[in-house]
């Protein structure tokens, strides 16, 4: 009973301040489970629903309060969410929070209305999804702009729960150190000169095994991260699984039950799972799958596809899985199917112009695109879409060059087509399809050849991971960025391995379980202050070429012994 715990007193009446409205949505409720909510409403019906202790209702309302969660609400309802200790509301209006607080502070007004605690809270906390540590000091002098004379006396607080060594030490210097608020402040003077003395000592001595403890350097956690899955190495097919941390810049192996190993494969997240499909294992061609579930790490068999596949692209597109072409041990396919996870049954679909094995898929506009490959003859230039409303494949423009074991994947508005084999050498070359246009049009060349590798998109960059570079496996990585045209190195893999694939995994409940599970008290050497979200994207193997002479950082997290010598664009908040 709603009313089981109330107080009674001698008045046989009971009086209770709710509005009609209110009231008439605690009958609904009480009747049929359901009520009319608004934005209008919501809090009249939470304050009615607390008060009569319906705590189903008031759970409903704070699903509500979920499925409406937006940059500029999201102070409200994390407060709202603490205040009546909400612990589901409070989980998913903290990650919001975390992941989004720099877009969200360049809209929300109520950023500006926090206190110095709770502005402290969230600039300390290791969760806040930071790309670049000068944007949250930015942050913080605007904090401070909008009401400068009771503020200004806060500053030596905030810039001690600012990761300052993660900041290049040309701009700490001019940014920072000579800040109007700080080059003058004596309390101020201790925290910039230990954060000096650090990033000399990184920039004369390199990052050798450094106390990821300091506060002035600890790399805060990141909301995604790329799983790279199988492969060959060796002259074997391997299972090794790693995961990749974009704030530390650095891979970490995974640790599974023990599977067989599996090569020329395709890797996707869905969901809590990871999806592997068809393959090669040195000896057979597989139509088997498996997933990966990333809460129990157990390993477990779907239903396996109509064809043996290796060599397969995966796309995953409205709610299906797409395996397209690869090779059956026989022949190079133009065949393709899909996967209903509801019934656990793959479907055949039209099949491709073209007999495809060593290309590589993505989705665009509600699309699958699939390019390059290798028929059995010659190593293609060609590529086509295929629409699941018409079940038909269309053919589009030719790529500039051959590519056969080319990574291909959507990234903004745009088809990239990266890397591969010609049929004479192996390619750095990339170029980009814009789909209004019916163009292809060619990027900056990565600095490693390669094909056969995996590709994704991870904080808004494109990695290209892995891969056989003419001569041998590599463990390279590197990922572009299209706002500058530029390719920048990343931390290697622990294998050198070509026919891998690759899959972002998004949440920072899996993150915290793969990458911070046990905190290592190191910081591996591959730091580099790197400037550059699925939650479903797909890889397949691809391929790459020769290096580029472009020698720009991009955006990671940690100062490494380059950095001062470095350019770097950094976007402050605007």
């Amino acid at each position: 009973m709603a009313f089981t715990n109330m107080q009674h007193s001698e008045n046989p009446f009971l009086q209770l301040d709710i509005g009609c409205d209110a009231l008439e949505s605690l009958l609904d409720y009480t009747y049929t489970r359901e009520c009319t909510l608004t934005l209008d409403n919501i809090n009249r019906i939470i304050d009615a629903a607390k008060l009569c202790q319906m705590t189903s209702l008031f759970q409903y309302c704070c699903e509500y309060l979920m499925n409406n969660l937006n940059d500029e609400n999201i102070f409200h309802l994390y407060n709202f969410a603490k205040i009546h200790s909400n612990s589901k509301l409070l989980y998913v209006t903290y990650e919001y929070l975390m992941r989004n607080f720099i877009k969200i502070i360049k809209i929300n007004k109520s950023f500006f209305e926090l206190s110095i605690e709770q502005l402290i809270e969230l600039i300390s906390n290791d969760d806040l999804n930071i790309r670049n540590e000068e944007n949250l000091f930015d942050a913080c002098i605007k904090w401070i702009d909008y009401d400068i004379e009771k503020r200004k006396s806060f500053i030596t607080q905030l810039i001690h729960n600012l990761r300052l060594g993660l900041i290049p030490i040309q701009l700490f210097i001019t940014k920072i150190k000579q800040h109007s608020y700080i080059k003058d402040n004596d309390e101020c003077k201790p925290i910039i000169g230990e954060t000096l003395r650090l990033l000399y000592k990184l920039d004369n001595d390199g990052l050798m095994d450094t106390d990821i403890d300091c506060p002035f350097i600890r790399p805060r956690h990141a909301h995604e991260m790329i799983f790279a899955y199988g492969g060959w190495s060796g002259g074997n097919a391997t299972s090794m699984l790693e995961a990749y941390d974009i704030r530390a810049d650095k891979w970490t192996v995974v640790s599974t039950d023990q599977v067989p190993p599996r090569a020329y494969h395709g890797c996707i997240t869905v969901g809590n799972k990871m999806y592997v499909i068809g393959g090669f294992d040195g000896i057979e061609y597989f139509n088997s799958c498996r997933t990966f579930h990333l809460i129990d790490r157990i390993w477990n068999e779907i239903a396996p596809m109509n064809e043996r596949r290796c060599y397969v692209s995966v796309a995953y597109l409205n709610g299906l899985l797409y395996a397209l072409g690869g090779f059956n041990g026989h022949v190079r396919q133009n065949t393709a199917e899909k996967y209903l996870f509801e019934t656990n049954q793959w479907s055949t679909i039209c099949p491709m112009h073209v007999q495809r094995s060593d290309a590589s898929a993505c989705t665009l506009n509600d699309l699958v695109y699939i390019c390059g490959g290798f028929d059995g003859q010659e190593c293609l230039q060609t590529a086509e879409y295929y629409n699941p409303i018409t079940n038909q494949w269309t053919m589009i423009q030719p790529m500039r060059s051959r590519r056969s074991g080319v990574g291909v994947i959507a990234y903004h508005g745009s088809v990239y087509a990266i890397g591969g084999f010609n049929g004479t050498s192996r390619l750095n070359t990339g170029e980009r399809y814009n789909p209004t246009m019916n163009t292809w049009r060619p990027i900056t060349d990565m600095f490693h050849p390669r094909s056969n590798f995996a590709i994704e998109i991870l904080d808004d960059l494109m990695f290209t991971i892995g891969g056989f570079n003419g001569l041998t496996t590599i463990s390279n990585v590197e990922c572009y960025d299209d706002t500058t045209d530029e390719w920048y190195d990343i931390a290697d893999m622990n294998l050198f391995r070509s026919a891998l694939s690759a899959c972002v995994v998004d949440g920072l409940t899996y993150t915290k379980i793969f990458l911070y599970s046990n905190e290592t008290s190191i910081v591996h050497n591959h730091s580099t202050s790197f400037t550059p979200l699925p939650v479903i994207r797909t890889t397949n193997v691809g391929q790459r070429t020769t290096p580029s002479l472009t020698v720009r950082l991009p955006p990671i997290t940690l100062t490494s012994l380059n950095q001062s010598l470095r350019n770097f664009t950094h976007g402050g908040i605007q």
